[in-house]
């Protein structure tokens, strides 16, 4: 009895052995080759991600320029033409500092109720109620051009006068449009409105 124990036993150690062994078989890492392929996959990956991710930023960046720029120089212009005066009809606002030139739109005077001025549509400016800035904000003529030829105009100006029932109230209304952008995104625009009482 004793003999046959002693084989059990020696067949158990042989089975530990091969047990070992094939666990060690089955665990000997991966090459070089196999971590090449898998750091180029990474790499390609990544490298699509961090494209797309610039591109992000960047139209974000601009457009945020832009509609910021945008909105702070419909701001200025409700400023300038809540300065004026209710009745006014000469100053000239399409320059900086306003001029009381006799030949400007003003506040469009003494309007009747329900009547209007000016326009606020970038399809049709009108003349005395659009100007044009650069991207710094300077005033520009609408034909002004740099050293290359290029348009300086960045942003687009217009303002309409309206009153309503009372004669006593004006609505202000001003809208600025970038007129381009850098991006392939639809150009910013602000519209802007307050009102003047007599």
């Amino acid at each position: 009895m004793r003999i046959h124990a002693n084989r059990l036993d020696e067949k158990e150690g042989d089975m530990n052995t091969d047990t070992t062994a094939v666990r060690l078989a089955g665990e000997q890492g991966i090459s070089l080759v196999e971590t090449m392929i898998a750091t180029l996959i990474t790499i390609v990956g990544l490298s699509s991600v961090l494209g797309l991710f610039a591109v992000g930023m960047l139209h974000s960046q601009t457009q945020g320029d832009v509609a910021s720029r945008v909105t702070t120089s419909c701001q200025a212009k409700i400023e300038e033409l809540s300065a004026l005066a209710f009745n006014d009809a000469t100053t000239d606002t399409t320059v900086w500092p306003p001029a009381a030139t006799g030949t400007g739109t003003g506040l469009c005077g003494n309007l009747a109720a329900n009547s209007n001025c000016g326009s606020v549509d970038p399809a049709a400016p009108v003349a005395g109620f659009v100007d044009y800035l650069d991207f710094q904000g300077t005033r520009v003529a609408a034909d002004a051009v740099d050293a290359n030829g290029q348009l300086r105009q960045s942003f687009m100006r217009q303002w309409r006068i309206e009153t309503g029932a009372t004669i006593n109230l004006k609505t202000i209304i001003v809208r600025t449009t970038a007129t381009r952008t850098l991006s392939r995104a639809i150009a910013p625009f602000t519209v802007l409105s307050t009102q003047k009482s007599r």
